[in-house]
């Protein structure tokens, strides 16, 4: 009878085709109900694979932690020292003058200004200037750079060097700046960090000098072409009292004539001085904006030491290019020449300077003196035109010479307070605290590296366990078989190390292993709980590969239907590799393949009552041909006969995914018991085997998971495997143990 046909007794529609069995009527597992939702790992779950790779996780973090051990005990000890800095809000005044350069902090921009001048360049050179003029503090500052120390920062500059260990943190809500330092020798941090303060403070003092003295020449040059103008003032006012008061009108006419002639002749003379000094100028300026030498320029040239520092220049030159063809950059010689032709550069362009300065200034005075000229003649133009203005012209002159004498007198006052500013010593900041020398390292730090190297081998061991865990493919665990696989899992047989395998195919009949007898009943118990598995008659069983132990479940499930008084038949249907008779020890040499090959009756190739309720048809010796002989039509009958004969007939058949000889059987069975052995077969694998079996449209009853080890099934299967009890039931004392029932008879009874 073919599994498309409806026997009686079965519930119509109790099987759902194309559908996943394990997803049909049988719940999460047989008699859990229905399943409403797909499995998912609990946190549980998470847990034991960890537990499983324990010893994963513990070399990872035992290679990190000692990774850091190491890292923290060969690293360089590194010392900070902290130097606090108050900037002042306002300098202290001696004086109320105004400031020239104003270096007050009155708001959060000036204070992030002198911050920001704190962590300049040109401070940490100052200070590396400072620790070069010492030779000890140099060399203390250059020691943990050597190439023998192993400390980094070989490749950097001292200057560098400095930028990258120094620190500059403003104290929050406060002119407080704290200055760190950071070097493998704690007083050379702390003498660092004191001289970062000491410079930030000088510079902003040599800031006020410079200014000042800027100021101080500014209003020099101011206040004395004001007195010139005071002192020339004065003088027409001597001449025009002179001029008006002891002379008559008449006369005075006259010598107005020759000194209007007189100043035009100084006008002509003016105008050529200002021509060539206009000249002069405009030709030091070309050259100034085409980067030409000034020297080239003969009035530069002939200036005070110009000349001479112009050969001296070319001799060193000379000597310099002799030199270099001796020796290399860095011989004594060679610098020692080298310094003279820089001091030599540096006298030369201070005399251009000077020259230049001159130059200026006779620039200068050609146009006053020029303008001097224009404004004589006027004048006497003036008086000649207006000889009855003169006391007008008077008046106007001592308004003027009032009004630049007050000028005088404020430049003049400007100059002394810039003069006395720039003697004054105000600072704009002020140490608080000195840096001293740590007493202790702040880096490294042992705790926090070893509690970091504590965490990231936690980190990484977890993440490499779960990896593991992820790319491992083998059905290991209950979630594999129902979610990866799709099949409920109604067994677990615990891995039996003690006996021999005919010794284990006979576990159930022997009760030679309390858990293995005990696994078996709770497999034939579940399946009595669903209804179309408790009907099946005819159960084949199969597994994905060889090897996982079908042959060993299907004996055993044999042994259980028989031993609960059910008329059952173990067909070895194997044709391939036969080793049920092996196994539990059938002796006969005839079986399945001489019969359906017509060579022996069914009576000839059963062994009968090899146990109480259990017949055994061998497949008696291999087959080629058995792809042919188990999908004929004498097979088909042979199972039809059987199915009269008795109550449950159990197939033991060649794996699916290397044969397809189960395939073959399927329509003549009533459902599958899937095989599955620990730790043994790839999910995808099992998956698309299944997937075959369900396209037979044949139910499969649950998979039967093979070789457990018990330290494995409590923690993988603890929703279906508890230790607790485990030997509550199953360690009887000998004399109480349970004697195998009696057969029962049943309706189906075969004849003989």
């Amino acid at each position: 009878m073919r599994r498309d046909e409806q026997r009686p007794g079965d519930e119509a529609g109790s099987f759902h085709s194309g559908e996943p069995y394990g997803y049909g009527n049988y719940g999460y597992g047989y008699g859990y109900g229905e399943r409403d939702h797909t499995p998912s790992r609990s946190f549980k779950d998470y847990l034991l694979i960890l537990r499983e790779r324990f010893m994963w996780l513990v070399v990872i973090v035992f290679t990190c932690f000692l990774a850091a051990w190491v890292y923290t005990f060969n690293s360089t000890p590194l010392f900070r020292a902290v130097a606090a800095v108050q900037v002042l809000r306002q300098q202290n005044q001696l004086t109320q003058f105004t400031e020239v350069v104003d270096t007050s902090v009155r708001n959060s921009e000036d204070l992030n200004t002198q911050i920001r001048i704190l962590q300049s360049a040109n401070i940490a050179k100052r200070v590396y200037d400072r620790i070069k003029a010492d030779d000890m503090d140099h060399r203390r500052f250059m020691a943990p750079y050597d190439k023998s120390s192993g400390y980094s920062g070989l490749s950097m500059s001292p200057l560098a060097l400095l930028q990258r260990n120094r620190d500059v943190q403003p104290a929050r809500m406060s002119l407080l700046v704290y200055i760190q330092y950071v070097h493998p020798d704690p007083g050379l941090a702390a003498r660092v960090a004191n001289l970062f303060a000491e410079e930030f403070i000088n510079y902003n003092l040599a800031l006020r000098i410079e200014g000042s003295m800027k100021a101080v020449d500014e209003l020099k040059l101011r206040a004395d072409q004001q007195r010139d103008k005071v002192e020339e003032i004065e003088h027409k006012l001597a001449d025009f009292k002179q001029k008006y008061h002891s002379v008559s009108f008449d006369a005075s006419s006259d010598i107005d004539q020759q000194e209007l002639l007189r100043l035009n002749e100084m006008l002509t003379v003016d105008k050529r001085i200002l021509d060539e000094s206009e000249t002069q100028w405009r030709l030091t300026g070309e050259f100034r904006s085409e980067g030409r030498d000034l020297w080239d320029l003969a009035f530069i040239a002939s200036a005070h030491q110009v000349g001479e520092l112009l050969a001296q220049r070319s001799g060193i030159t000379i000597t310099l290019a002799q030199l270099g063809k001796r020796y290399r950059d860095k011989h004594p010689r060679m610098i020692e020449v080298r310094k003279a032709f820089e001091e030599i550069e540096r006298e030369l362009i201070k005399a251009v300077n000077s020259g230049t300065q001159k130059v200026k200034t006779n620039n200068r005075r050609a146009k006053e003196n020029f303008r001097n000229s224009q404004a004589r003649i006027e004048r006497k133009k003036t008086e000649i035109i207006n000889l009855q203005k003169i006391r007008v012209d008077y008046n106007s002159m001592l308004r003027n010479l009032n009004v630049n004498q007050e000028m005088f007198k404020y430049f003049y006052t400007r100059m002394q307070q810039a003069m006395t500013q720039a003697t004054d010593d105000a600072q704009a900041a002020r140490v608080v605290d000195k840096a001293f020398p740590p007493s202790r390292p702040f880096k490294p730090n042992v705790m926090l590296n070893l509690g970091f190297g504590l965490t990231c081998g936690i980190i990484l061991g977890v993440a490499a366990i779960f990896l593991l865990a992820v790319v491992d493919d083998k059905v290991k665990t209950a979630f594999d078989i129902e979610t990866a696989i799709g099949l409920v899992l109604i067994g677990l047989i615990p891995r039996i190390k003690k006996l021999s395998d005919a010794e284990k195919s006979r576990a159930v009949a022997d009760g030679n292993d309390n858990q293995t007898v005990e696994a078996f009943r709770g497999i034939h118990s579940l399946l009595r709980l669903n209804e179309e598995s408790r009907k099946a008659k005819c159960i084949l069983t199969t597994s994905t590969v060889p090897g996982e132990g079908k042959s060993f479940i299907s004996s055993n499930i044999a042994f259980t239907f028989a031993l609960h008084g059910e008329k059952t038949i173990l067909i070895d249907a194997d044709l391939r590799m036969p080793t049920v008779a092996k196994l539990i020890g059938v002796a006969s040499a005839r079986g399945l393949v001489d019969f359906l090959n017509d060579d022996a009756a069914l009576e000839e190739v059963v062994s009968r009552d090899h146990f109480p309720n259990l017949d055994v048809l061998p497949a008696g010796r291999k087959a080629r041909n058995s792809t042919e002989l188990l999908s004929g039509a004498k097979f088909e009958g042979l199972i039809h006969e059987l199915r009269l004969r008795y109550d449950k007939i159990i197939i033991d058949t060649p794996p699916l995914a290397p044969v397809s000889d189960a395939l073959g059987i399927l329509p003549l069975v009533d459902g599958v018991l899937y095989v599955l052995r620990f730790n043994a077969v790839k999910r995808r694998t099992a998956k698309l085997n299944v997937r075959r079996i369900w396209e037979a449209n044949v139910p499969v009853f649950g998979a039967v998971l093979n070789n457990i080890r018990s330290s494995v099934a409590g923690y993988y299967y603890s929703h279906y495997y508890d230790r607790s009890y485990q030997d509550y039931y199953l360690e009887a004392p000998s004399e109480e143990k349970e004697k195998p029932p009696e057969p029962v008879e049943t309706g189906s009874s075969i004849p003989r």
